[in-house]
């Protein structure tokens, strides 16, 4: 298969997505939601520039598991797949996780899974090194059912001890600060705050920057 054929599958999934999920569809104007360089994807964020944006290569290596939450096309779980032991993205919606795992035989990716669940209803034995948490802490489409405190409790429970929980904030938690404010506090009960800056975003358009949190379980 070449990269062509590739994204003619891919976009089909787009379109029976289109058709057939009933919720709301992240970046349906541009296509994808995420971009992928190395597999010729323009998306609404390029998976390269937030990884850039991000810095936080010298945290991976060939030993540390990560969990993806809310992976979406599965592309930022793939780029982290080449530096790190393995990782497992959860997404509920299967269209998306059709995508990821086209990308992922496409790429001949080993060390990657994609699990077609919500977070809440994800259970897995194993502990994770570094989790991820890029805007996925609620969503605008109803299809999450945890609060806050919920959420970070689940979070805490698959860290392995020292693990890393890496935070992208939400874009309403930029334009409305009170509201990151109250999730920060619950942040510091349970991590270490080893950084917090803002990073560019490129969608939504009118929230140039977000949140970016590095933090280790206490």
């Amino acid at each position: 298969m070449n990269q062509k054929d590739l994204h003619s599958i891919l976009k089909n999934h787009l379109e029976e997505q289109s058709k057939k999920w009933p919720h709301f569809i992240y970046s349906k104007e541009q296509g994808f939601y995420q971009g992928f360089a190395k597999i010729g994807i323009v998306g609404s964020r390029s998976t390269e520039k937030r990884f850039d944006e991000y810095n936080i290569g010298s945290l991976f290596s060939k030993n540390k598991n990560v969990l993806d939450i809310g992976s979406n096309c599965g592309f930022v779980s793939l780029y982290t797949s080449e530096f790190v032991k393995s990782v497992i993205g959860v997404e509920i919606n299967p269209f998306l996780v059709k995508i990821s795992n086209d990308t992922k035989a496409f790429l001949g990716t080993q060390n990657a899974k994609f699990i077609c669940s919500t977070f809440e209803e994800y259970e897995t034995k194993e502990k994770f090194d570094i989790v991820y948490s890029f805007a996925n802490d609620s969503t605008i489409d109803n299809n999450t059912t945890f609060n806050f405190e919920e959420y970070i409790q689940k979070i805490l429970f698959l860290l392995s001890s020292g693990g890393l929980l890496i935070f992208e904030s939400q874009a309403l938690d930029v334009l409305v600060p009170s509201k990151f404010q109250s999730k920060l506090e619950i942040l510091e009960k349970y991590f270490i705050i080893n950084e917090k800056r803002k990073i560019s975003s490129e969608y939504p358009t009118n929230v140039p920057e977000r949140i970016f949190l590095v933090l280790e379980k206490k």
